[in-house]
């Protein structure tokens, strides 16, 4: 977390002083997004290690801070940029990030301290002994997952234009998603600690995927849109809560923070080719095509999950699990 908290200020602050596309793809392409990862990932184990009752609940509330950021930094980007100007933004946006990071990394403190292989760097970060059965289900769900569930929020403005509205109008409705992102993790949060952690990811990874070939595929209206964006904000990144105890009662506490770091490297190629894919399919077959792609990976890693819930409940189909 230490190294992320320095290294994602300082994508964002060497990005404003760019002259060429290339510096910003390294700046805040590469060097802001590996900060964000080192910082963000290992913030997720922590909850895990912690609580044992409400341990959905509790990751729920942890990751819900993500949404809120959606929400408020959004506007506050937009006026800052209006005011100041975009490399002045940028390094504001830097200097916020990293006094809010220093705090949160001084104040995290793991557990368990990471067990060493000793058979070198890769070794350190993929653990082979993980590789249970179970746990290589949850990483063909993270794999499947970013494929398509990040592309309402890149298109929403530019579907929200198709319908006749201003960019901004659609930006406002990603704020929306991204403050029900909050509200649903700590909602799911509290149901999965009583109806079962895979039922819930099961039904909430379904709907997120089901909710965009339905509700955005005949969303020829405003108000159908608004509909769709609150009911994907609500469902969307669910999973993102409840991976972590999910992993931590497949592979053990001790073992969740090399396991959360595997999994985040499965989704890692969808989250690259995912949302510029999605794009794509949108500008050479039209909204068809990419709204219906953009819910087939999410239904796909919905059933892998399902699979793992049935395997673990022999078939049962009401059963905390």
């Amino acid at each position: 977390m230490a190294i992320g908290t320095v290294l994602s200020p300082l994508g964002l602050i060497l990005a404003s002083f760019a002259t060429q596309l290339w510096h910003i793809y390294l700046a805040q392409g590469l060097l802001f997004g590996i900060g964000c990862g080192l910082a963000f990932a290992p913030s997720l184990a922590l909850p895990s290690q912690y609580f044992t009752r409400n341990r959905s609940l509790a990751t729920g509330i942890a990751v819900a801070g993500s949404g809120v950021g959606g929400v408020s930094l959004s506007p506050m980007i937009t006026q800052l940029i209006q005011t100041i100007g975009y490399r002045d933004a940028i390094r504001v946006l830097g200097a916020f990030g990293f006094g809010i990071l220093v705090i949160a990394t001084s104040l995290a403190f793991s557990k368990f301290r990471p067990a060493s292989s000793g058979h070198g760097y890769f070794s350190s970060m993929v653990d082979i002994k993980l590789l249970s059965h179970d746990f290589n289900v949850l990483l063909v769900f993270c794999f499947l997952v970013p494929f398509g569930y990040l592309g309402p929020y890149f298109l929403a403005p530019q579907y929200a234009t198709y319908l006749g509205y201003d960019a901004t109008t659609g930006a406002n409705l990603v704020s929306i998603m991204s403050g029900l992102n909050s509200v649903s993790r700590i909602t799911m949060g509290f149901l999965a600690d009583r109806f079962g952690k895979l039922n819930t990811m099961v039904v909430t990874t379904i709907l997120a995927g089901v909710i965009p070939m339905v509700v955005w595929q005949f969303s020829y209206t405003y108000g159908v849109f608004v509909v769709f964006c609150v009911l994907y904000g609500f469902t969307s990144s669910v999973f993102v809560s409840l991976l972590p105890p999910t992993l931590a009662q497949v592979v053990g506490v001790e073992n969740i923070q090399r396991a959360i770091g595997m999994s985040y490297m499965m989704t890692f190629f969808g989250s690259l080719v995912g949302p510029p894919l999605i794009g794509v399919l949108m500008q050479n077959y039209g909204w068809t095509a990419a709204i219906q792609f953009s819910g087939a990976p999410t239904i796909a890693g919905g059933l892998v999950i399902l699979y793992l819930r049935m395997r673990h409940s022999k078939g049962k189909l009401f059963m905390v699990i």
